[in-house]
């Protein structure tokens, strides 16, 4: 209740507040999908690597199936924000690396269908992703969002600009469309028009994360209504812009702090290689190591995301990074 400057929590306690940071993460909305359940992944060629743990590991194995087979595997992503934007193209190059790896590349289909005429946000990555999709024979489909799957049939329906279509599949990776917490949802907090608002997204300031309306009121991370931001790369750049802000609001100076849209994506692009890019709000790369060519596949940035990153995020949780 940010009229009032207070939360309600589930047991009905009401805790007043001057300031509030919201830092709730956001939902992943399976139900969207007409017939997806998460009891499905790992089921009938169906993955899904967000649920959780197990369902991460029961893609795996259905990956794995999958490649033993054969037939076609689609990909792809949700139209609205999600977090780690890059994470659907990860998985259908480590499918199409380990299917090699196993000499089945041959009797395996692999589709991306792209959400819109891109497969990636930033031009350069995008450019880079299409030239490396032809060149390992993976199809992309535009403009195709995933809106129905029937389990039973082993068919995913897809609005497009021409009218929904139906694909068959033996296998396919579901990304489930991403919005707010029900009570962030159900809140003033969210933008009140324009492309963020219908997931309820807190309204923002790009630069400084503060509310607009409410002026008390920061958003970090996930929930964070800017157009980039939803890694957790960006949440280490964003927490100290809106920690320096708050120390110097409460302290009676201008808040000076601002976060500039830094985002990271370790571009996975097979067991051992990958692309360490990094980009701002207008899409610059901006490489925090010199000696790391963004758009090259490397061992390094393989070596970052699958041995260093553990350790950052551990820092992160304690408060150490």
């Amino acid at each position: 209740d940010p009229e009032a400057n207070a939360v309600v929590t589930t047991t009905g306690q009401r805790i007043d507040y001057d300031f509030l940071m919201v830092a709730t993460g956001l939902k992943l909305n399976y139900e969207a999908i007409e017939g997806m359940d998460v009891s499905l992944i790992g089921e009938n060629g169906i993955a899904s690597i967000y649920a959780g743990p197990e369902q991460a590991r029961a893609s795996a194995a259905a990956i794995d199936r999958f490649i033993d087979t054969g037939g076609v595997g689609l990909f792809g992503r949700p139209a609205g924000e999600m977090k780690c934007a890059g994470a659907p193209l990860k998985i259908t190059f480590i499918t199409d690396d380990k299917a090699r790896s196993k000499t089945r590349r041959g009797a395996v289909e692999l589709i991306y269908n792209a959400h819109n005429p891109a497969v990636f946000s930033v031009a350069a990555v995008n450019d880079k992703v299409t030239d490396m999709f032809a060149g390992r024979d993976i199809a992309v489909n535009y403009s195709h969002v995933l809106k129905a799957i029937d389990p039973g049939a082993k068919q995913a329906t897809y609005a497009t600009d021409s009218g929904d279509i139906t694909l068959d599949y033996d296998f396919i990776h579901v990304v489930p469309p991403m919005r707010a917490p029900d009570a962030v949802l159900a809140s003033p907090l969210p933008w009140q028009d324009g492309a963020l608002a219908a997931d309820g997204w807190i309204e923002a300031d790009r630069a400084t994360l503060r509310h607009p309306r409410y002026p008390n009121v920061f958003a970090v991370g996930d929930i964070a209504g800017v157009p980039r931001g939803k890694t957790a790369a960006s949440v280490k750049w964003q927490v100290p812009v809106v920690v320096d802000n708050l120390v110097a609001e409460t302290a009676g100076r201008a808040p000076q702090a601002v976060y500039n849209g830094y985002t990271s994506c370790p571009m996975v692009t097979g067991i051992g290689k990958a692309m360490l890019i990094e980009f701002d709000y207008d899409g610059n790369l901006i490489p925090s190591f010199p000696f790391i060519d963004p758009l090259k596949e490397l061992w390094v940035s393989w070596l970052i995301e699958e041995k260093g990153l553990l350790g950052a995020y551990r820092a992160m949780l304690r408060g150490r990074a």
